[in-house]
């Protein structure tokens, strides 16, 4: 009797990782809209150690989180930028949910100015290809144009 129950709560266990794998780990537009969100929200709130996890292992393979951190720190310090600040407009996937497009309307700047990040799906999250140029260094050089 006692080992019909222990197997019945084995089942009931498994049963239950089972679905909760497949919904945290199947890619689809409602995930990819809560990470993009997370990003958004993370460049909004001008919090670069957060805004680093969302990019792309690419990206991250590029630079460290303390020297991401440092560039986009410096990037923004900038007297004549204004804040950054994402709403998120759209989240367009391709069709087996592994890669997409999030469109965002740029705030604080002109009016309408919109940007696009492609998404790309790794290992049960999306993650943003953005800010390349923090990563890559690159956005030092605008300075010298402004």
């Amino acid at each position: 009797m006692r080992c019909r129950a222990f197997q019945r709560i084995i089942i009931f266990t498994l049963l239950i990782l089972l679905t909760g794998g497949i919904y945290t780990f199947s890619p689809g537009e409602r995930q990819a809209v809560k990470r993009t969100q997370g990003f958004i929200d993370a460049v909004n709130e001008n919090r670069p150690g957060d805004v680093y996890k969302y990019l792309t292992p690419e990206l991250r393979n590029g630079i460290s989180k303390e020297a991401f951190i440092e560039n986009f720190k410096k990037e923004r310090s900038y007297p004549y930028l204004t804040p950054l600040y994402f709403y998120l407009d759209e989240v367009k996937l391709s069709p087996d949910g592994k890669g997409g497009e999030a469109i965002v309307t740029v705030a604080a700047r002109l009016p309408g100015e919109k940007m696009h990040f492609n998404l790309t799906y790794h290992g049960g999250k999306y993650y943003v290809e953005a800010f390349k140029d923090i990563v890559d260094g690159t956005y030092i050089e605008k300075f010298s144009r402004l």
